[in-house]
C-alpha cells in the first residue's frame, strides 16, 4: 500500500459540522481515517447552508468532491422509483453528476460507503476493498413507519422497507464487510445474509467536547430536555409521544414541569407542540451543551428505530440523569450507569422521570461516574479501531 493508503469516503451528506446524528458519526469516521490514510471525500450537499462549511471540510481531506443535491428532483426520482421496482431511498441519491465526478478517481486502497444510499457508488470500484457502514437497517425503520402510518403512506413505507431490505442484503454480500451501530440489528442482518461479514461498530461520544466542567449552565430541577434533528421522523414521533402520553402523567406528580425540545428544522407537528403551556421548541441552537446542562433530566422516548442515539451518550457525558426507551438504548448497557433508567410504556416512563426529578430536588442531580464508564466503553477512539482495521486489513 505505500507509506499512507489512499481511501475513498462516500457520504450522503456533508460530514461537517458534527451537529446531528449521521454527521456526528461520519465526521468521527473521517477524523479517524485521516490519522492513518490520505482521504478523498465525495458527498452531497442538500442544504444550501452547508455550503459555508465546504472550505473547512477541504482542510480535513486530501481531495473533496461535492455535488449539489436538488431535493425537488430527488423527490421526483423517488416517485418514479415507487412506480417501478426500485428503492425510493436509493433513487433519491442517484446522481449522474456524482458518478461522473467519481469516474477516473483513484486508484484507492479502500472505499468506505456511509449508509446504504452510497452503496451503489462503491460499485464503481469493484476491485477495491470496500466497507459499507449501514449505520442502521433503514429497511427496519421504514417497516416500523408503516406500522404507525395510515393508508396510503403505510403501503409506501412497507414497499420501501421490502425493497431496501433486499438491497441491504445484496450490498452486504458485495462488500468485504458491513457495519451497524446496534448489536440487535447486526444479528438481524446476519440472519438475512449469513454469507456476509457483519460487524458492530457502535456510536461514541466526544468526551472532551461534552465536558460539564466547560459549561456554566446548571439544572433548574423542573425541566426535561429532548435533543435531536426535529425533522427526523423518529424524533418527531418521540416528542409527540412524550407530549401527549408521558408529560401529563409526570405533571400529575410534579406540577410545573417544563419540556424543552432542542434541535434543527422542527417539523410542523413539532412546532405545534410549542402552543402547549410549558413546552419550548428552540429550533437550531449554536451549542447544544448548555441546553442539556440546564435541564434536570434528559429524555429519549424513542419508539421507532434502534441503536444508540447520540442524544443519550451526550447527556450521559454531561452527567445528566437519563430516561430512555429500549429502542433508544439498544447496544448501550444503561445498567452500567447509575443515573439512567429504561422504560417503554408511558406510565413506567413517566414514573422513572418523576423519580429522577425528585432525586434532583433532593440534590442528586448529576452523575460524574458516567464519564468513567464512557471512557472505558464508548469513546469514538475505541470504536473507530475496528473500522480502521476493516478498512486497512489490520488487526484490531
Amino acid at each position: 500500500m505505500g507509506s499512507r493508503p489512499h481511501v475513498l469516503f462516500l457520504v450522503h451528506r456533508i460530514p461537517y459540522p458534527p451537529d446531528k446524528g449521521d454527521k456526528i458519526r461520519s465526521y468521527n469516521e473521517l477524523r479517524a481515517l485521516n490519522e492513518v490514510a490520505d482521504v478523498t471525500v465525495a458527498c452531497f450537499v442538500d442544504d444550501p447552508a452547508d455550503r459555508a462549511h465546504v472550505p473547512t471540510l477541504k482542510k480535513m481531506c486530501k481531495e473533496l468532491v461535492v455535488v449539489r443535491l436538488s431535493k425537488g428532483r430527488a423527490k421526483l426520482r423517488s416517485l418514479l422509483a415507487l412506480l417501478g421496482k426500485g428503492s425510493l431511498s436509493l433513487a433519491y441519491y442517484r446522481s449522474a453528476a456524482m458518478r461522473r465526478r467519481l469516474e477516473g478517481l483513484g486508484p484507492f486502497d479502500a472505499v468506505l460507503a456511509f449508509s446504504s444510499t452510497m452503496g451503489p457508488y462503491a460499485d464503481l470500484f469493484p476491485n477495491t476493498r470496500r466497507v459499507l457502514d449501514l449505520c442502521d437497517l433503514d429497511s427496519e425503520k421504514w417497516t416500523q413507519y408503516a406500522g404507525r402510518a395510515s393508508f396510503p403512506m403505510s403501503l409506501i413505507y412497507r414497499i420501501e422497507g421490502q425493497r431496501l431490505r433486499q438491497y441491504e442484503v445484496e450490498a452486504t454480500r458485495a462488500s468485504h464487510a458491513a457495519t451497524l451501530v446496534s448489536a440487535a440489528e447486526g444479528d438481524t442482518l446476519r440472519r438475512r445474509c449469513p454469507d456476509g461479514d457483519v460487524r458492530v461498530v457502535p456510536n461514541g461520544v466526544d468526551l472532551e467536547y461534552f465536558d460539564p466542567a466547560a459549561i456554566e449552565a446548571q439544572g433548574d430541577g423542573r425541566t426535561l430536555v429532548f435533543c435531536g434533528a426535529m425533522d427526523y421522523h423518529s424524533n418527531v414521533d418521540a416528542v409527540q409521544y412524550l407530549h401527549d402520553e408521558i408529560l401529563p402523567l409526570v405533571r400529575k406528580d410534579v406540577p410545573g414541569v417544563q419540556l424543552r425540545i432542542v434541535g434543527s428544522s422542527p417539523a410542523p407537528a413539532v412546532q405545534r407542540l410549542a402552543e402547549s403551556e410549558g413546552v419550548l421548541v428552540t429550533g437550531r441552537v449554536p451549542d447544544v451543551r448548555p441546553e442539556i446542562c440546564s435541564a434536570a433530566v434528559s429524555v429519549a422516548p424513542m419508539r421507532l428505530g434502534r441503536g444508540v442515539p447520540n442524544k443519550v451518550l451526550e447527556a450521559l457525558a454531561l452527567t445528566l440523569p437519563v430516561v430512555a426507551t429500549p429502542n433508544a438504548a439498544d447496544g448501550l448497557d444503561l445498567a452500567a450507569f447509575e443515573g439512567a433508567d429504561i422504560a417503554e410504556q408511558a406510565p413506567a416512563f413517566a414514573a422513572a422521570v418523576v423519580r429522577r426529578l425528585r432525586a434532583a430536588e433532593g440534590g442528586q442531580d448529576r452523575f460524574p461516574q458516567h464519564r468513567r464508564v464512557l471512557v472505558e466503553r464508548y469513546s469514538w477512539a475505541h470504536h473507530m479501531k475496528e473500522l480502521l482495521a476493516l478498512m486497512l486489513e489490520q488487526e484490531s
